[in-house]
């Protein structure tokens, strides 16, 4: 009697297992289709009676059994082609990091995350309407984003592609183009003429990290032979980056360029062959050590573009801005000198350098308000690279009236002539500020297409590529692509360890290990095929064999408490 309650019992819990089976074997087939599932497989483990451990005699007593789901999330499907152009495969042990939107929206209608990290190989990937790269199970991909400094942050974050604003390329060479001045119109001419000038329009050149400066280029003809000029490019902004430099340029009779000698060298810079590019090196230091060099070209050696030096009579290119004349101890701004504009914001200004006794001097205005117009003004060597400086002065504000004019100094209505002092290698000087003076045209009218770079300073997003190394980068309409963050994979001891929640994800358990994140390729996480998905693990084939088995071994099981009942049954009629 027992013996048959025990093989109902025993046939019962084969059922059961085999139901289990039943379960996982449905469940690959029914996600063979589905990117990166991992097809799961089922084992089966034998119960003992507990009164038949160590007895070796053959008892009615029944064993049972037990179905136990095993993850095979090491296995790794087919790499498969996708139109989509965000798609990715791992070809490698490595997870996608991702997380899990709350569905409640910030104060700022943005979207918010759940802290609970979560790993998957469903690289099916798509850019949604506020710019997050979102699976199809919908997790959002995490990454490092690149901070405002253009380095790669250290922490994980949703990768975001929205609102991505082109960063202005750095700059290597700068382009002059101008007649700086004019040909004597004969030799005798060379001995009486006056030394002309010519200062350019401030060009914006942009840093490794995209920060905008400055930079102007001055040029003094020689007082003994009017084919030299002296030439410096100086920092514009008046911070002295711009490391000192001063080269001697010579033109041929006929306005050419003819050689470029170093002044502090005394050595020629580049070739004087015909022909031959004619470039000034310039030296930029900015802030954390970072040093920058770019090229000034002139154009070429004999040729009749570039920087030339106009025929006798003809007309030489305006210089755009002009220095303080010195007299006596005195420093005077030139009249009608337009630093701004009355309808501009964020405005700056700065006068060509003035030799005062060896030592540089510029006035700097910079424009703390639009409304009303107000500048601050002061004293500064735009040569000077170091902490402490040679000129100095106090630092005055001045606000303008709607017309242009000077309408305040320092709080108080202004003097005339406007002056102030500043103190140039320790002698006092007076600096006579009248000629400044704002214009109310919407420009200054200066000439900005004389002195260019090679910097793309604007672009519009068009859209993003993911590159085989996980960079993700943002497409502009100007051709270029700019880094705005990096994939992030992860890599567990123990991947068949993790817990699998709903959309093909995981969650990092005990038995998994603690994750191992960083870039693409790191701890052993594998590579990127970008334009493919990951194959479901299911094997259509040997599961729907496994079905057929699974099937034939309940059958049999069922089979058993078929007879099981009727040995009940008869051992039941035995009383009747």
């Amino acid at each position: 009697m027992a013996g048959a309650i025990n093989a109902l019992t025993t046939a019962v819990s084969g059922m059961n297992a085999q139901s289990d089976a039943f379960t996982n074997l449905s469940n690959n087939i029914a996600n063979s289709q589905t990117v990166g599932y991992k097809a799961d497989t089922t084992s089966f483990q034998d119960f003992v009676a507990g009164n038949l451990k160590g007895n070796s005699e053959s008892q009615a007593e029944s064993d049972s059994v037990s179905a136990v789901t095993v993850q095979h999330v090491e296995n790794e499907g087919t790499a498969t082609a996708s139109s989509d152009s965000l798609a990715l495969d791992i070809s490698g042990s490595g997870l996608f990091n991702v997380s899990k939107a709350t569905g409640t929206a910030t104060a700022g209608g943005t979207t918010s995350f759940s802290s609970q990290q979560y790993y998957t190989r469903n690289g099916e990937f798509y850019e949604d309407k506020n710019g997050y790269l979102v699976n199809t199970s919908g997790y959002y991909l995490d990454g490092y984003m690149v901070n405002s400094n253009g380095a790669l942050e250290s922490k994980l974050s949703q990768i975001n592609v929205s609102n991505v604003t082109f960063k202005p390329t750095q700059t290597t060479e700068l382009t002059l183009n101008a007649a700086v001045g004019t040909l004597p119109s004969s030799t005798s001419d060379q001995e009486t003429y006056t030394p002309q000038s010519y200062t350019s329009a401030p060009v914006t050149t942009y840093d490794s990290n995209s920060d905008p400066h400055k930079i102007a280029v001055q040029w003094t003809q020689s007082s003994t032979n009017p084919l030299v000029w002296n030439v410096s490019a100086y920092d514009a902004d008046g911070t002295g980056t711009i490391a000192p430099n001063s080269y001697q340029v010579t033109f041929d009779s006929s306005g050419t360029l003819s050689s470029i000698v170093d002044n502090s060298t005394g050595k020629t810079v580049g070739s004087t062959i015909s022909g031959a590019t004619a470039e000034i090196p310039i030296t930029a230091n900015y802030g954390n050590n970072q040093s920058q060099t770019m090229e000034l070209n002139l154009g070429t050696i004999g040729g009749t573009s570039g920087t030339t030096m106009a025929a006798s009579g003809g007309t030489a290119t305006e210089s755009q801005s002009s220095g303080m004349t010195v007299s006596g101890t005195t420093l005077s701004m030139a009249n009608d000198s337009v630093i701004g504009t009355t309808t501009g914001s964020t405005q700056s200004f700065l006068t060509d350098p003035t030799e005062v006794n060896g030592t540089y001097v510029s006035m700097k205005w910079t424009q703390t308000s639009a409304s009303p117009p107000t500048w601050s003004v002061q004293a500064v060597d735009p040569y000077n690279t170091g902490t402490t400086s040679d000129v100095s002065s106090a630092s005055h504000t001045v606000v303008f009236n709607t017309d242009g004019t000077v309408k305040s100094f320092d709080g108080s209505a202004p003097s005339s002539p406007l002056t102030t002092t500043a103190t140039v290698a320790g002698s006092s000087y007076t600096v006579d500020l009248s000629g400044a003076k704002l214009t109310t045209d919407t420009t200054t009218g200066s000439d900005s297409s004389a002195l260019t770079c090679d910097s793309v300073a604007s672009g519009t997003y068009t859209g993003v590529e993911i590159e085989a190394d996980g960079s993700i980068q943002a497409e502009f309409d100007n051709g270029y692509t700019q880094l705005v963050g990096k994939v992030a994979l992860t890599n567990f001891k123990n991947v068949d360890g993790l817990q699998a929640v709903d959309g093909q994800a995981y969650t990092a358990t005990a038995a998994s290990g603690n994750a191992e994140t960083g870039v693409v390729g790191a701890n052993g996480t594998g590579t990127l095929a970008v334009g493919y998905t990951e194959s479901s693990t299911t094997d259509l084939t040997g599961d729907l064999s496994a079905l057929i088995v699974a099937q034939e071994a309940y059958a049999a099981n069922t089979k058993t408490v078929t007879t099981a009942d009727t040995l009940l049954e008869d051992t039941i009629s035995m009383k009747q």
